[in-house]
């Protein structure tokens, strides 16, 4: 059998293609997500039917020489096809390697351009599919999973962590992934060239009075869980004269890093003092109504 088709070689292309996959779920690419992540269920699917017995990854109306070549008894200079993924899903679950997960298949679904990703939050609910299918095959592997995924442990921990809300752990997730993005940034930069950056920023604070619907919108600023720069906020209330103590968030967006929440429980989930926020904002909206003049100061 080749090297290409042996077990080192197989773990070797999961573990680039999942890394792929969260790099682009970091970048809320779900489509590629889907693709590398797919690939990487692949590699590593055959990687443990191959730990079996080469012979697993035969396609049943495969050609003798395919047997010959997979099982090492004699080499085949043509091209040998081997199962695809979904086979190799089906058979690791009939050997009772691998349970069922409705994740999983729709992350195969996906990747082989069967469904298509139509929701925002689509990467949300299949990384932990992604996870849990990498965790159990590793597990039968005996490979360490902490080496397999390296910097993105973490965000493969908070993703599977059953102690935590659904929405507590997207939050988490967007958290950490916001920060590799930060890095990534910064990456091979002077040291202390993002603190130099976070200084220099600004915290924006505009003022929109929505007179027919007697509504005024708020753009300030709060530092941004993720990586501590200034992210935006816009938060909307009623004007000075009748509820401006009553601020909604509807959303947070930090150009750094590009971290995203939206609506209170978000920013709750992400550790930040809505109380506070309000406070602050309510006290500046006041001012600049009681001061013209400091609007523009």
């Amino acid at each position: 059998m080749d090297d290409a088709l042996s077990v080192e070689s197989l773990l070797a292309g999961a573990r680039r293609f999942a890394h792929l996959a969260m790099v682009a779920h970091g970048r809320s690419d779900h489509e590629l997500f889907a693709l590398h992540g797919g690939v990487a269920v692949e590699r590593l699917a055959k990687a443990a039917l191959v730990a079996k017995s080469p012979a697993l990854l035969l396609e049943m109306r495969g050609k003798v020489d395919a047997l010959f070549h997979l099982t090492g008894v004699k080499r085949s200079d043509n091209r040998v096809h081997t199962i695809g993924a979904g086979e190799a899903i089906s058979r690791l679950r009939k050997l009772d390697m691998l349970p069922d997960d409705p994740g999983l298949d729709d992350l195969i679904e996906l990747r082989n351009g069967v469904a298509h990703a139509t929701q925002d939050n689509e990467g949300s609910e299949l990384l932990p599919a992604l996870a849990r299918t990498v965790e159990t095959l590793l597990t039968d592997l005996r490979r360490d999973l902490t080496a397999f995924w390296d910097r993105w442990a973490e965000t493969v921990r908070l993703a599977l962590d059953e102690a935590r809300t659904e929405l507590e752990r997207d939050v988490q997730v967007r958290l950490q992934q916001a920060r590799h993005v930060a890095e990534e940034r910064f990456a091979g930069l002077p040291d202390g060239a993002l603190k130099r950056f976070q200084e220099s920023q600004g915290k924006a604070f505009n003022l929109a009075l929505m007179t027919e619907e007697n509504i005024l919108l708020v753009e300030t600023g709060v530092r941004c869980p993720a990586c501590d720069s200034w992210a935006n906020v816009v938060m909307q209330g009623g004007d000075s004269a009748t509820n401006s103590n009553r601020f909604v968030t509807s959303g947070l967006r930090c150009p750094m890093c590009h971290l995203s929440l939206t609506g209170a429980e978000e920013f709750e989930a992400a550790g930040l003092d809505l109380g506070s926020l309000n406070d602050a904002t309510t006290s500046e909206v006041v001012r600049r109504f009681a001061d013209p003049g400091a609007a523009s100061a």
